[in-house]
């Protein structure tokens, strides 16, 4: 699979309005877990999969996920177009397996919302549960798919992310954040993406740039 090739001045421009709206507009990461046997090992191609059932909205946050992988230097490919769902069905693991196999992807990405207003924090015991990619994308259908209005009013949600190995379906690194008060809900998925891209480089998952 060949990166795609994008505007990578016009990116980058994007990314520092994020990085500045994030650093006054209250998101971050508030629980991150990480498997030590990954630790420092940068992961492989990608597939993104965002669980909501507004498809144009999982699409533009699963876009801005796979620009800043290609950026960083990893291939990705984004589910809503490999794997476009109805509002009211979930991908069965034999259509994610296939996807995979097709893209030769090494890793797979899984956000969802675990909650808004009084937010459902997760405990570190959490990762010990749904170790497997599909348990965890089955257990994150059975909750919260509905991306919160953002209406200029008091706004608090948090998504949880894990990334999970393809070949040995265990789990790599899983973190949640937490995001108040958004503009827009263009600006919250930028908030959003660039806290966990940064966590991801910290714990050395992503490749290093010159």
């Amino acid at each position: 699979m060949k990166i795609r090739k994008i505007d990578t001045t016009l990116f980058m421009a994007v990314l520092a309005f994020a990085v500045v709206a994030c650093s006054g507009s209250g998101t971050q990461m508030i629980q991150t877990h990480m498997e030590e046997a990954h630790l420092g090992k940068p992961i492989g191609d990608v597939l993104i999969i965002v669980i909501l059932d507004n498809q144009k909205i999982r699409a533009i946050y699963e876009k801005h996920v796979m620009d800043w992988l290609n950026v960083k230097g990893v291939e990705a490919v984004m589910s809503a177009g490999a794997l476009p769902t109805n509002a009211n069905t979930k991908l069965e693991k034999e259509a994610i397996i296939d996807v995979v196999d097709k893209y030769e992807s090494d890793t797979i990405w899984i956000s969802h919302l675990v909650g808004w207003d009084e937010t459902e924090v997760f405990s570190r015991d959490r990762p010990r549960y749904y170790r497997n990619y599909y348990g965890f994308y089955n257990y994150g259908c059975g909750g919260y798919i509905t991306w919160p209005t953002i209406y200029g009013e008091r706004v608090q949600f948090s998504l949880e992310t894990r990334l999970y190995d393809v070949k040995t379906e265990s789990l790599i690194w899983a973190g949640e954040s937490q995001t108040k008060n958004p503009e827009t809900t263009g600006q919250a998925i930028g908030q959003v993406v660039d806290a966990v891209m940064k966590a991801l480089e910290k714990n050395g998952l992503l490749p290093k740039t010159p």
